[in-house]
């Protein structure tokens, strides 16, 4: 048996400890995310759009489980959507000769390396303009707008920085740093909102 079921399993369990919409959701995302690993991962930007959706579920499975699924929990789907596509678009131009031992049909192999970060530099700036939604919307303050707008221009940085990469291990660097960014985001985003 592959070790993945049993997690599935326990995950799913948990899921069903949380509520009758918690379990269907979080085996719906389970159930793409199966598929994403047999079939869709060699799809390039389908699977990329796979990734970012199991990833943007998270935040709706979280609203789910408290019962909230309101402006700010979709915005922070969307943001992690964004994000992840932005990235996982970017890492594929960073792996064209893996691409092309698997066959894959990423963008970066059906374009090429310029088109593919480009790309992702578009998704990034999209993230930037949805990130002040929930500050435009009056859901949240003034601290969330100075945080967002110090992780943006981090974000708008690395990610020029990355379309602007010459090697590969530059362009992974950047990728980390952005991963980072959005990582510290989240982490003093929930902080300040604990505390």
């Amino acid at each position: 048996m592959d070790p993945v079921f049993p997690f599935a399993a326990l995950g799913l369990a948990a899921a069903m400890l949380l509520g009758s919409l918690v379990l269907v959701l979080a085996a719906a995302v389970w159930g793409i995310a199966l598929l994403y690993n047999m079939k869709f991962k060699e799809m390039g930007l389908f699977g990329n759009l796979t990734v970012a959706f199991c990833v943007a579920m998270t935040a709706i499975i979280g609203g789910a489980t408290v019962g909230v699924i309101d402006g700010i929990v979709l915005t922070f789907a969307s943001l992690a959507f964004l994000f992840d596509l932005g990235e996982e678009i970017a890492a594929d131009a960073m792996d064209v000769k893996g691409d092309e031992l698997r066959s894959s049909k990423s963008i970066a192999k059906r374009k090429n390396k310029t088109y593919a970060l480009r790309l992702s530099g578009v998704i990034f700036i999209v993230f930037i303009i949805v990130s002040f939604l929930p500050f435009l919307m009056g859901w949240l303050g003034y601290a969330y707008l100075l945080l967002i707008v110090l992780t943006d221009l981090c974000i708008s940085y690395f990610s020029t920085r990355l379309i602007l990469s010459i090697t590969i291990e530059e362009g992974r660097v950047q990728i980390r740093r952005l991963y980072l960014t959005w990582g510290m985001f989240v982490a003093v985003f929930i902080f300040t909102n604990l505390i």
